[in-house]
């Protein structure tokens, strides 16, 4: 399973993760269980398109459950190098208008690596924009689901416009990464714009047990 954790800055998690790590970890399925830390790798990350950091993504292991739990900070994708902020204008651009071309050439991507990553969001705020929505429903205080178009680009922006109103509810600052907003408050229950949660696995590279 993965869990997102609050962070405003990379260069400020790269310089020290443990300030945004908690103490103990959390098991999801069940907190009476006693997960531990168990392993830490570095993995690739482009803050600018161009050059690569290296960002250290810390995992806890929960034997009852026989599962790995990682931490990722917010602006993060799993099997992503690119930053959250990078798929998220993408997004908002095709659904602007702008075609892959054009969104590639700008920011120096394949169109066919463009295309995969809007495809991938349109698909996945069909199968989640109900759950998604719904739980900001109930938390701000409204009751039944707006209705919506099926075709998924409309579906993405209703989802992307209730991201938006949250955030203003919540005063959640960055407007521009709504996508970690949407995981944030989803805490592990899903994980938008990404690969399905659980059996998660250790990575080949993990270093020691944190200290």
């Amino acid at each position: 399973m993965r869990i997102p954790i609050p962070c405003e800055d990379y260069k400020r998690y790269q310089e020290n993760p443990k300030d945004f790590i908690p103490e103990h970890p959390t098991c999801l399925n069940n907190p009476r269980h006693k997960p531990y830390w168990n392993h830490r790798w570095e993995r690739g990350f482009l803050p600018d398109h161009v050059h690569e950091v290296k960002l250290e993504i810390v995992q806890a292991y929960c034997k009852e459950c026989h599962e790995t739990i990682s931490y990722w900070p917010e602006f993060v994708l799993p099997y992503q190098r690119e930053a959250l902020e990078t798929h998220e204008s993408v997004l908002i651009e095709h659904l602007q208008g702008i075609s892959f071309r054009e969104i590639g050439s700008k920011i120096g991507y394949d169109p066919r690596t463009i295309s995969r990553w809007i495809n991938l969001t349109l698909e996945q705020g069909v199968q989640l924009w109900g759950e998604v929505i719904g739980r900001i429903l109930r938390v701000i205080g409204h009751e039944s689901l707006p209705v919506v178009s099926r075709i998924d680009w409309r579906i993405t922006q209703l989802l992307l416009a209730w991201l938006r109103r949250y955030a203003e509810w919540s005063c959640f600052p960055r407007l521009h990464r709504l996508i970690g907003l949407c995981n944030l408050f989803g805490e592990g229950s899903w994980d938008l714009w990404g690969a399905p949660l659980g059996n998660a696995k250790s990575r080949a590279n993990a270093k020691s047990t944190l200290g």
